[in-house]
Order: structure tokens, then sequence, then C-alpha cells
């Protein structure tokens, strides 16, 4: 989709709306949002090509890309829409990371099992993972694509009982492994 830039109103309303919703955060500035990116595709997306990470995940220069298009367009399993939720309905344990795709903004939070769908609602377009990226959630802000929910080592029978086919992974050139390279660390 072809996308304009996002003005610096539009990220100060986001920061807004976060802190109003979620309440004690910190925006992490200091790091690079690409290494997080990487790390989050690397989690959860791990059978995907580096090809289609690039054409439909990451951010482009005249195209609004977003990391939950690997859930939307299929490339790896996950549960979603009522599956999602209830998976998601206890939160995440310990520190989480909120990210806000549209408008590139990354927060830390300290305590995710505080957090809910409902809550998370509140906001479009985000994605929660917990510090050590074993597990995600992402609210998209669309009726019809949606909520996702994932962990890294994969999904369990729920999935397959839930009636969805699991895709098979595919053979080619994968997301970059971040264990070799430095940790997205705060």
């Amino acid at each position: 989709m072809f996308t304009k830039k996002i003005s610096e109103a539009e990220k100060e309303a986001a920061r807004k709306k976060v802190r109003e919703v979620f309440g004690e955060c910190r925006e992490i500035t200091d790091k690079p949002l690409r290494p997080f990116m990487l790390k989050w595709l690397s989690a959860f997306a791990p059978d995907m090509e580096y090809y289609d990470a690039k054409s439909f995940c990451l951010p482009r220069r005249m195209y609004q890309n977003n990391l939950w298009h690997a859930f939307s367009f299929q490339k790896t399993d996950c549960y979603m829409g009522a599956l999602a939720n209830e998976a998601f309905a206890g939160g995440l344990p310990g520190t989480c990371y909120i990210f806000l795709n549209r408008e590139q903004l990354l927060f830390q939070i300290p305590d995710g099992g505080s957090l809910t769908p409902e809550l998370v609602s509140a906001c479009d377009n985000l994605i929660v993972t917990d510090k050590d990226f074993s597990c995600t959630y992402v609210y998209t802000g669309k009726e019809d694509i949606g909520p996702y929910f994932k962990t890294a080592e994969g999904l369990s029978d729920a999935f397959v009982e839930a009636g969805e086919d699991e895709p098979e992974p595919t053979e080619g050139f994968l997301v970059p492994d971040m264990d070799n390279e430095p940790p997205f660390v705060l």
C-alpha cells in the first residue's frame, strides 16, 4: 500500500495515547528499530524467506509494510481471531515491548501481565512481545484481519483443533538469525 510519511504530530499523538492506555512505559529511542524488527521476524516467522520479509514486512521508502504481514499473508502459522484473544487473555509475563508499527515507535512496559486484548485494542497496528521474544500478540485495528498470537516454539494442537491447516515451511533463504548478532537488549 502506498503511504504518506508519518508527521511528528501524528507520532506525538501516538506517544500520548500509549501513555494514557498503558500507564507506566518508557519509549526506546537509544536503539535502532531494525534490529528489533529482524529479531521479531526471526523469532515468530523463522520459516519466512528473506525476500518476502523485505517485500511484505519491513518498512520501505514508499510502501507501508507491517511486521504482522507475516501472519496475514500466511507466511507462518499462528493463532487468529478468538483463539489469539484467548491465548493472550492473561497478558505476557514480565517486561514487554509495545511496537506501534505505523508510527515506528517502540516502548517498554514493566508488567505485561496486566495486558488484555481489550486494553491493547485501544491502539491500532500494535505488536506486543515479551522481552525474551518467546511470544507475541498483534492487534491490527482492522475488523477482518487479526488479531494474531504466536509463541516462538510454534503452536500446540489447539491450532489444528481449530480447523486450520498448518502451512508447510518452505526452503530457501531465511530471515537472518539474530543469535549471531548483538542482541537487542536494554
